[in-house]
């Protein structure tokens, strides 16, 4: 059987509450390296999602280079295969492909490039591996059998893709348009791999397949039309897909690797892998192994009072966590991020969700404020200085007097100023 590793989703330049990850995406892809070379790795997939923006930082494309070179060096024979997702820019992803892919490196961003096929052989298996970038609206028009669209010839080298390319032919918006026309074209590449010699297929793409399961830190694609069936590609052994962050099966052959970092806090319960695929088999079976990704620093998430966070011991085997901390307490404490940060140097985050739904409740109460029964009667309305010290008491649970003084004094000769 042939192996590979499988991944996506690695957001090079990413930043995670305003905090630069480059460190952590050098770490892992050194474990990815390092993974390729732990056995007789065919080809390394990544299934878009390169970069984080679609103008990379220079450092992000410094990271990636660096990589390229490395396992190339390394891994003279591994066949790299990458491709644009809907974060990239499919042109700077796509540069320099065609000297790119002699040197065994594919970089596929143009859709034009999915209906031919690299063919990767490894002891004397043969392996058609299909890449399909994102599919952007307008990308594609709709093709008949014979490639012709509303009375108008589309060549076969163009691939029907693109505006503007004088085809006449009217472009696909959505992503279930888009994918059905491009499961077409690629079931008819399939087969005709399979006619010319080839013992498995495999597809790379990037797509919300539906049955999927998202997270909060992808870009989301809004209606069922954005959604696309897997089982177009049920005719391939194996799919290889990238958007969703979460490592998960859709369909019993399209396996998303997710994201091998964590980009969410909602990701902080997510064991992040490389997927190890096997293909080839006479049974025709696939095998897939998730590889463990050790992060650099884990995404953590804590709960408990501004006390149990706040003593010298608490929480030790987390100060090395990119942290989330939601506080308890019944009321907002002041500028916790700054203090807690003395003891967890990576906290990004703290949030105080009791506290201010007790404010909330508290604002709703009877009397708390002036309701629209009372609104237009000036005896029931409280003055600036009542207001300043139920402000104080839902803030702090108390009142200082020398501040409600001085804000007293302050309303005073505001009013003074103003006569």
């Amino acid at each position: 059987m042939m192996k590979f590793i499988h991944t996506a989703d690695l957001h090079l330049g990413r930043s995670f509450h305003e905090c630069s990850l480059l460190e952590d995406q050098k770490a892992m892809l050194t474990t990815l390296s390092n993974q390729l070379g732990s056995d007789d790795y065919a080809a390394l997939v990544v299934a878009g999602d390169i970069y984080d923006r679609s103008i990379p930082s220079p450092d992000a494309i410094s990271l990636l280079g660096s990589f390229l070179g490395d396992i190339r060096k390394r891994f003279p024979d591994l066949a790299i295969l990458m491709i644009a997702g809907n974060h990239d820019s499919p042109e700077r992803i796509a540069y320099g492909d065609s000297l790119f892919a002699e040197l065994g490196i594919h970089l596929v961003g143009n859709p034009v490039r999915a209906f031919e096929p690299v063919l990767v052989e490894r002891e004397g298996i043969k392996c058609a591996f299909f890449a399909l970038p994102f599919l952007s609206p307008g990308s594609m028009i709709a093709l008949g059998e014979n490639g012709v669209q509303d009375g108008s010839e589309v060549s076969a080298e163009s691939g029907g893709f693109g505006e503007g390319e004088g085809s006449g032919g009217l472009p696909l918006r959505s992503q279930r348009d888009l994918s059905a026309e491009a499961a077409r074209r690629l079931e008819k590449a399939r087969k005709k791999a399979l006619a010319g010699g080839a013992d498995c297929t495999v597809l790379i793409a990037h797509m919300f397949a539906s049955g999927g399961t998202g997270s909060e830190s992808e870009r989301v694609f809004l209606g069922t039309a954005e959604k696309v069936d897997p089982g177009l590609f049920s005719g391939f052994d194996y799919v290889a897909l990238g958007h969703l962050h979460r490592r998960q099966q859709v369909a019993p052959n399209a396996w998303y690797s997710g994201s091998p970092l964590a980009y969410s806090f909602e990701e902080a319960d997510q064991d992040k892998a490389f997927l190890s695929v096997r293909v080839g088999g006479t049974s025709g079976t696939v095998e897939v192994e998730p590889l463990t990704v050790g992060p650099l620093r884990r995404v953590s998430r804590l709960d408990g009072d501004y006390a149990s966070f706040n003593t010298p011991d608490s929480w030790r085997d987390r100060r090395g966590d990119y942290l989330e901390i939601s506080l308890s307490d019944a009321h907002l404490v002041e500028n916790p991020l700054a203090l807690l940060r003395n003891r967890f140097p990576y906290l990004l985050s703290v949030r105080q969700d009791t506290a201010l739904r007790g404010m909330a409740e508290g604002l709703g109460a009877p009397g708390s404020v002036p309701g629209p029964s009372t609104a237009g009667d000036p005896t029931s309305r409280r003055g600036a200085a009542e207001d300043f010290q139920q402000f104080l008491v839902d803030l702090y649970g108390t009142v200082d007097g020398g501040q409600k003084e001085l804000f007293t004094t302050l309303v005073r000769e505001a009013d003074d100023a103003t006569t």
